[in-house]
């Protein structure tokens, strides 16, 4: 088990240069208003190749359990965590949840604690994971566009309590916006409630911005350019998404969402009936309540203490 102490010497560990990529006050102040962050080059060039490289391997079907989640990643309904050999995925966006659970080299970067000394100064907490999402955007071909839809990732994670989770999105090369970067509305966190009617999954940009609910504030977009080795952190509440790779590569990345340390497991119910739900609640240890315990201490870690 990592303990406050363990990560607290890794952070002391950071060498000067890490130490003076960390956010400044201006820094941190500045994501509080936007609810983006771009990073300085976290990652060496080898440490990218290395994650990149496993990313194939996953794919592949070449997967390893050093963390104890295949089986019950395997067992969800209607999921397919673990890839299989020769998938065909066509000309569609991936999406793989918990990826680095079943490959050592994307869980390296994941569990980086440069990664978490960032996500700790920017939300003035400490910092446990929450959970990884490999992505894969194709080239557009034949008109069909991979788009990533408008949405905030607090959508997605009502059974948390905290509403102040945020999200490090690392791309695997240079990523600019002819590729299609990731991009920002500009203080959209402050606005009224966008968590109902957006969608990760759907390709209709145009059509999801007609529902935003801007408080009457202009939308403002902001593609966040990334050389290799950047990373663009993001708000649970930061309105995001992204349009088609118009480049002649695959936009290859992971997301690593990660939990500030007052979260717990929130009981929620939508206005459906429907009783709010995340796939981590199946592979997390249970509490003393019989809830899921979202400071587990294999898949939810601790990564940053607050400095």
């Amino acid at each position: 088990m990592t303990t406050h102490n363990d990560v607290l010497a890794r952070a002391h560990a950071l060498t000067p240069a890490q130490k003076a990529l960390l956010p400044t006050d201006a820094d941190v102040a500045r994501y509080h208003e936007t609810g983006f962050y771009k990073s300085g080059r976290l990652f060496t060039a080898a440490e990218i190749d290395t994650a990149l490289a496993a990313s194939e391997r996953f794919y592949a079907g070449e997967t390893d359990d050093e963390f104890g989640a295949r089986e019950k990643l395997a067992a969800m309904p209607n999921r397919s965590f673990v890839p299989a050999l020769g998938t065909d995925y066509g000309v569609k966006l991936r999406k793989h949840d918990f990826a680095s659970l079943l490959a050592p080299g994307l869980a390296a970067l994941v569990r980086h604690p440069l990664l978490g000394a960032v996500a700790a100064r920017l939300a003035g907490d400490d910092i446990r994971l929450w959970h990884d999402q490999l992505l894969y955007k194709p080239v557009q071909e034949r008109g069909v566009a991979a788009n990533v839809g408008w949405h905030t990732d607090r959508g997605y994670w009502k059974t948390c309590a905290s509403t102040d989770l945020l999200t490090a999105w690392i791309p695997f090369h240079d990523c600019d916006a002819a590729m299609g970067t990731i991009t920002m509305i500009d203080g959209s966190l402050h606005w009224p409630d966008n968590t109902a009617d957006l969608n990760f999954f759907s390709n209709d940009l145009d059509g999801l911005e007609s529902k935003f609910n801007t408080g009457g504030k202009p939308v403002v977009k902001v593609p966040v350019e990334l050389l290799k080795g950047e990373v663009s952190f993001h708000h649970c509440l930061t309105i995001h998404g992204s349009g088609a790779n118009l480049s002649n590569a695959p936009r290859r990345s992971i997301a690593v969402h990660l939990q500030n340390g007052a979260n717990r497991y929130e009981d929620y119910t939508f206005p459906d009936g429907r009783k709010g739900h995340h796939d981590l609640d199946d592979l997390v240890q249970k509490n003393a309540h019989g809830e899921p315990d979202y400071t587990d201490s294999v898949f939810n870690p601790l990564l940053g203490v607050r400095s």
